[in-house]
């Protein structure tokens, strides 16, 4: 554990949290890791000393993996290793696979040179154009334990193999912070690293968490120890050059018809569907579909009947099941999605919404033949005749009954089941419309039965009028047998002519006890109830705070579409979407008497001032929320919605904030695109992120599609880089190659016409933020300690909030991409400020998460690894507890909070940048540059002496460069 520097942080204090501004033109700064000082009570803000600044003086120790004597001198000792040719022809050394089938494999073991006080850093250096999770992971360990956590820990394995490499033809280097209570007091450290599988973090099993390692390992080429936080390469170490960029030249706009002709016959598949279709997915997928003039589902007359039968089975197999909707595909969205599928049909449901649900116990089964035949069978009780569905004449809906004679006979349908009755008066009726027909030719007959299926009585019959004539409206109240416990319903022709049948009724008794289950309010109890759950449960993370309150808002939504007494309306509805988004403060779930439960106080916002969402600091992939930013837009502007200029705005503020962390990269193919930002994210397991312009390829999103809904001229620029980089194509293609389901299929529904407006829209000519050749400038996210910064062809990103879940850590993490495109991650030390609430959290002995869940049955820390306990390195670190806001309710040391880890003021060093944050919103804190260096303020563009004391507003960050 950081043992003398956790001392000395018991000592001083700092301040709060706060956040201003955006983006400056200019440049970027980089950070020095050295520790502050804390006590629990008032903030200091005064000048900080910060020692011994970065010289970047080169490494510690270098070990030469390959080379017979760097090996030699470190004594190192390897077990299922080779040395083999390296990129660049450097030597190099892989680790094997087990002959026996398992998860770990091969190991190098030596003794470097480290700092026998202060921090002791560990560089590896990789060969970055290979690529495979096969390659697997590298794990750390110093004097037999376990640096870092395999899955999302503030230090994290040495390497974590990916599907793309990571800078194709260049050397990399990722450096990691060794415990100093590990190398207190000593000259040298014994170091291994272990090979071992990949990982499966979703997994629900320790078997299927842990995956055998299958072939070799990366190449290893060099492991330094150094005692600054930024590897400086000495002058003779190979990194390679970044190859010459060149555009990909397929595939092409093809891609979007092949996609097109999959969605377009899917939705003509999911029109003439026979069945009831239980997928919401596939639901929201065919009403929209409904809508769309290119797909053979377009004002399809058998969509609306589809959709209802489809929202009965639904409805059918929630009664039977509850967790469909608590625990379904749709996730936190519960069964909302079926609010937005009767707002896409709206006018076409709403003839039957007052019908029974098919298969209802009681009552008649499609009484006005819009579902096919369901609940129907053809007789003929003489002669010769045709019985058939005719979805060219009806009274209301799509369909009526049509039955013909050429001259003689008796021919008609039948109820499919009887349908129970009870004592008391029924009345039952049909509209009938006749051409040419005979005297009691036309009719509804009514016959009884008892419980064994023998008749009660003879029939009921009452007749359309004779002749040809419009629709006509037969009824008849009969009373019940006696004896008689179910009916038979039958409408019949006898003799020639045509005679058409339609809405049919059958009025149970006041008081009956077999009153039939009516759509409207099935559909009424689904939405309702999952409405109910899910407001009283809702997730606090971002991503999924939006889906489960557009869950909650398409559920109200439906509510209103259907009259209920319990729809909150427009305004409770949204207020749910804006705390979501970042509109307005986020207040938890509420109780069942509507109280919300404010478990982060009443002031905290799901995105940043800033328009980054907070999970808990920056998140790379799933901080992507363009697909949920595109259903909010559906959910509320787009489908039978409302004008709301505030949200489409915010809309786009939040779109637009992602696009500082797209930079310049290559593709899996070595053609240059534009990659998210993942290296620095909180919930990113892979490196490098996924090419992405103006939306990267995702489950529920695809390039094009949020920018053709927004309609911005800067965003739909983006989207038409991501054209003329002939990126959106390849992304698109990726995209379609997942698993063909209901859920790709919706997602991919809209990419044609996406592409027709992007490629037909005037734009602005804007270039995302970090295209070579846009100006440099500086952002700043001081709610999410995050800052990104261009300076000429240099990139760096950094998280100074970094992974701090129980604690103040004093751990950044960056990202740095150099002018020549050598590429750098770490986690490095750093200083902070922060007010401490007097408790602190000791560091657990876990090996594989850093984080325990709550909702599975999976032990606190992950499942264990196969083969002997190993133990954590960090175990025993103790982590002091900053002060949350005053209404913030209290959790205990060990449950995640978004305050206990949260500093009032980062100074972190690394290499020639020196960043100073000041997240509080009221008070200035200030920093010295003793040491640093002549600078330059990238924010400002001023001069900054070697030895200045410098001033930093509430909110606002600094950003040096050394000169």
């Amino acid at each position: 554990m950081f043992e003398s520097l956790q001392r000395r942080s018991l000592l001083k204090l700092a301040a709060g949290t706060a956040a201003t501004g955006w983006m400056w033109r200019g440049g970027t700064a980089q950070a020095a890791a050295t520790t502050g000082t804390v006590t629990t009570g008032a903030v200091t803000t005064g000048a900080v000393t910060t020692g011994a600044v970065t010289t970047d003086t080169g490494p510690l120790d270098t070990l030469v993996f390959g080379d017979a004597a760097s090996e030699s001198t470190h004594g190192l000792a390897s077990t299922l290793s080779d040395v083999v040719p390296g990129g660049l022809g450097q030597a190099a050394r892989v680790l094997n696979a087990p002959q026996t089938a398992g998860f770990w494999g091969g190991t190098l073991s030596a003794t470097m040179a480290c700092k026998p006080r202060g921090v002791t850093y560990i560089t590896i250096k990789l060969w970055g154009s290979e690529s495979g999770t096969d390659l697997g992971r590298l794990q750390l360990f110093a004097e037999g334990r376990q640096v870092g956590h395999y899955h999302l820990g503030a230090v994290d394995p040495l390497d974590i193999a990916s599907d793309d490499p990571r800078t194709p033809e260049r050397f990399y280097f990722h450096t990691l912070p060794l415990p100093v209570d590990l190398t207190e007091g000593k000259k040298a450290v014994s170091l291994e690293i272990r090979s071992m599988g990949r990982i499966a973090g979703y997994a629900s099993s320790a078997d299927e968490y842990y995956k055998d390692m299958t072939g070799p390992s990366r190449t290893i080429y060099r492991l330094y120890t150094h005692d600054e936080p930024y590897f400086a390469l000495a002058a003779d170490d190979v990194t390679g050059t970044r190859p010459a960029l060149a555009t990909r030249t397929s595939p092409g706009s093809e891609v979007v018809d092949t996609i097109n002709a999959r969605v377009t016959a899917r939705a003509a598949a999911e029109a003439a569907r026979p069945s009831a279709q239980l997928d919401l997915w596939y639901l929201d997928f065919l009403a929209r579909a409904y809508g769309m003039s290119s797909t053979g589902a377009y004002r399809n007359i058998a969509v609306p009947p589809q959709i209802a039968r489809s929202l009965d089975g639904v409805y059918w197999k929630y009664v039977a099941d509850s967790t469909v909707m608590t625990g379904s595909s749709q996730q936190w969205m519960g069964l909302g999605r079926a609010g937005l599928v009767l707002l896409g049909l709206a006018d076409e449901l709403k003839p039957l919404l007052d019908e029974p649900v098919l298969g209802s116990p009681y009552g008649l089964t499609n009484s006005g033949f819009e579902f096919g035949t369901t609940g129907w069978k053809s007789s003929t009780w003489s002669g010769s005749g045709t019985a058939s569905r005719d979805t060219t004449m009806y009274r209301t809906g799509q369909a009526s009954a049509k039955v013909t004679i050429p001259s003689a006979g008796t021919v008609g349908y039948t109820t499919s089941a009887k349908v129970p009755v009870d004592q008391g008066t029924y009345t039952y009726g049909a509209w009938i419309k006749t051409d040419g027909v005979g005297a009691d030719s036309a009719l509804l007959d009514v016959l009884f039965y008892d419980a064994s299926g023998t008749p009660v009585g003879g029939d009921n019959k009452v007749h359309a009028s004779a002749g040809t004539h419009d629709w006509e409206h037969v009824t008849t109240a009969l009373t019940t047998p006696g004896g008689a416990t179910q009916v038979a319903i039958s409408i019949r022709l006898s003799g020639a002519g045509t005679a058409w049948f339609d809405d049919l009724t059958m009025v149970q008794p006041e008081g009956s006890s077999y009153t039939p289950v009516v759509r409207r309010d099935a559909w009424t109890k689904m939405l309702l109830d999952s409405r109910e759950y899910w407001r009283q449960n809702v997730p606090q993370y971002t991503n999924q705070a939006i889906i489960c309150a557009i869950g909650l808002y398409l559920a109200d939504r439906g509510l209103t579409y259907l009259g209920s007494d319990d729809a909150w309306g427009e305004k409770k509805a949204r207020d749910h979407i804006y705390q979501a988004v970042g509109l307005v403060p986020w207040l938890g779930p509420e109780k069942a008497d509507s109280t919300p439960t404010k478990p982060l106080g009443g002031s905290y916002y799901q995105v940043t001032k800033k328009g980054i969402s907070k999970e808990l600091g920056y998140a790379g992939n799933y901080g992507e929320l363009q697909e949920w930013l595109s259903m909010v837009y559906d959910a509320v502007i787009g489908i039978g919605g409302v004008e709301d200029t505030t949200l489409h705005a915010h809309l786009l503020k939040v779109a637009k904030a992602r696009t500082v962390f797209h930079y310049p990269a290559l593709d899996g193919d070595g053609y240059k695109s534009m990659r998210m930002e993942a290296i620095i994210g909180w919930r990113d397991t892979e490196y490098p992120g996924k090419v992405a312009y103006d939306e990267g390829n995702k489950w529920d999103g695809h390039p094009l599609r949020l920018a053709a809904l927004l309609k911005d001229p800067d965003y739909t620029s983006y989207a038409q880089q991501s054209i003329t980089d002939n990126q959106a194509f390849h992304v698109l293609e990726e995209a379609a190659g997942l698993t063909v389901s209901a859920r790709t299929n919706l997602n991919l529904l809209s990419t044609a016409d996406d592409y027709a407006y992007i490629t037909g829209a005037t734009s602005s000519g804007a270039k995302l933020p970090m295209t070579p050749g846009q100006p440099d400038f500086v952002f700043s996210d001081e709610e999410n300690g995050l800052v990104a910064v261009k300076h000429g062809d240099e990139i760096l990103y950094a998280s100074l909030y970094w992974r701090a879940r129980w604690g103040v850590n004093r751990l950044a993490r960056v990202h740095h991409i150099s002018a020549a495109g050598i590429e750098r991650s770490a986690t490095v030390r750093q200083e902070v400020r922060y007010i401490a609430d007097g408790r602190a959290f000791t560091e657990p002995d876990w090996v594989n998460w850093e984080f325990t869940v709550t909702d599975l049955d999976i032990p606190d820390g992950g499942f264990n690894p196969p083969g002997d306990t190993l133990h954590q390195a960090y175990a025993g670190q103790v982590l002091p507890l900053a002060k949350a806001p005053d209404d913030v309710p209290e959790r205990g040391p060990g449950v995640e909070s978004p305050y206990a880890g949260r500093a009032s003021f980062y100074r972190c060093a690394y290499g020639p940048y020196l960043i100073a944050m000041n997240t509080t919103a009221d008070r200035s804190c200030t920093f010295t540059t003793q040491g640093f260096g002549e600078s330059t303020n990238l924010v400002t563009g001023a001069k900054v002496n070697a030895d200045a004391t410098l001033r930093v507003k509430p909110g606002t960050t600094v950003v040096l460069r050394r000169r």
